[in-house]
């Protein structure tokens, strides 16, 4: 009789979660500070809506990336947009992103994401 051994697929580290929800959160706030400034409700000097605006649009297009890239274990893509991801934030000076971004390039490295990305492209 032969033994067949499933082998259960990797769960979501923690690591990843929190560069995917870092993000999302950086999205919502990019939104939230395009209407504090629009609507006038928040007065920062040298802010220019417009940056802001197009800036969370992005935001948006690299979550989706992230997420597309994550799935189908492409790491170096998955790193490619977080550079990308900072390059962006240039622009606009958000120190937010600058943040995210570069804690989220760091924990790329993390052997877990790295395992968890790599495992999804042989699947």
């Amino acid at each position: 009789m032969e033994t067949v051994t499933l082998k259960s697929p990797l769960k979501k580290p923690i690591a990843l979660r929190i560069i995917m929800v870092s993000f999302l959160l950086k999205v919502f706030i990019a939104f939230g500070l395009y209407y504090a400034i629009s609507t006038g409700n928040l007065d920062l000097p040298n802010a220019n809506p417009q940056f802001i605006l197009y800036t969370a649009f992005i935001y948006v297009i690299n979550l989706i990336g992230l997420i597309a890239t994550a799935l189908n274990g492409k790491l170096q893509m998955y790193r490619a947009i977080i550079i990308f991801d900072f390059i962006v934030s240039i622009p606009a000076k958000a120190i937010i992103g600058f943040i995210v971004a570069g804690y989220s390039f760091a924990l790329s490295f993390h052997p877990k994401v790295k395992a968890f990305i790599l495992s999804k492209s042989k699947s």
